[in-house]
């Protein structure tokens, strides 16, 4: 066993386990490791190696009470799924030296632990529609009105059936879904002849319409540069009803079904 001596001449110092908190990235942490300890004056003393598990144990311990997927927790989803780290990060669309990273110490973004979660602990079927947010009409005429003034237009016509708008709000709640781990306004979407469509929408359009959209949360910076993503991709209606039309999202799912918020992964005509 490795013996090192404290630096003020009180003779060999021993390994105990050290409890503490330690504070990361605003957070304070709890934090269980092994140290060489003077008895007599209580330095603390660690190794080249001892360091990188501190390291990574203080990740850990962060991500856990971040309520991010652990290091550890990655590896055995991972592996629980028969995934190689390749196959993983294929599926997720980032290098292997990501999946790498992650799983030795490397804390990822929130976005990127959730599309870790869907992947790997499946999404719970409460939400599977809803993009783990409750259904809003007002956050839906928020967002539309939003569209409205980065697209310079009115969507929201007295005649629409939400043909168009329907297009650029479905593609609003599937990329905050992917990029925020939530969708905008809780909505739930089919595949409609006509493409992607408000679940029920018939039954919605005149509430949308005579919602007051200042009587919800408002929209963050996050979801507001979405919108404005969107809106450059887009920039007239007849673009973002041909590339709803595109996506294979729209394509594999059965006229009248569903779409759930996990294919969100799977958009290919706006770059995120």
């Amino acid at each position: 066993m490795k013996t090192i001596k404290c630096p003020s001449g009180h003779g060999e110092m021993r390994q105990k386990k050290i409890h503490k908190t330690v504070t990361f990235r605003g957070m304070e942490v709890p934090l269980v490791t092994k140290a060489y300890v003077c008895t007599e004056c209580g330095l603390e003393a660690g190794t080249v190696a001892s360091a990188g598990v501190v390291q990574r144990t203080i990740a850990n311990a962060y991500r856990k009470k971040a309520g991010l997927l652990t290091g550890t927790e990655i590896r055995d989803l991972r592996k629980e799924r028969g995934l190689t780290q390749k196959q993983l990060a294929d599926l997720l669309k980032v290098g292997v030296a990501s999946i790498k990273r992650w799983e030795t110490g490397l804390i990822q973004s929130k976005a990127m632990d959730h599309v870790l979660s869907v992947h790997l602990k499946g999404q719970n079927p409460i939400n599977k529609y809803s993009g783990d947010r409750e259904f809003s009409i007002e956050r839906i005429k928020l967002v539309a009105k939003a569209m409205e003034n980065a697209l310079g237009k009115k969507l929201l016509k007295k005649t629409d059936k939400m043909l168009f708008t329907a297009k650029y709000l479905w593609y609003a709640d599937m990329a905050a879904y992917r990029c925020l781990g939530k969708s905008m306004t809780g909505s739930t979407y089919a595949a409609l002849k006509y493409g992607p469509q408000l679940n029920n929408y018939r039954d919605l359009v005149d509430n949308i319409k005579k919602a007051d959209e200042t009587n919800t949360q408002p929209l963050t910076a996050d979801e507001m540069n979405i919108i404005d993503k969107i809106s450059k991709e887009f920039p007239n209606e007849r673009m973002v009803y041909d590339a709803a039309h595109r996506e294979k999202v729209f394509k594999e799912t059965p006229i009248g079904a569903l779409i759930p918020y996990s294919r969100a992964f799977d958009l290919t005509e706006i770059k995120l």
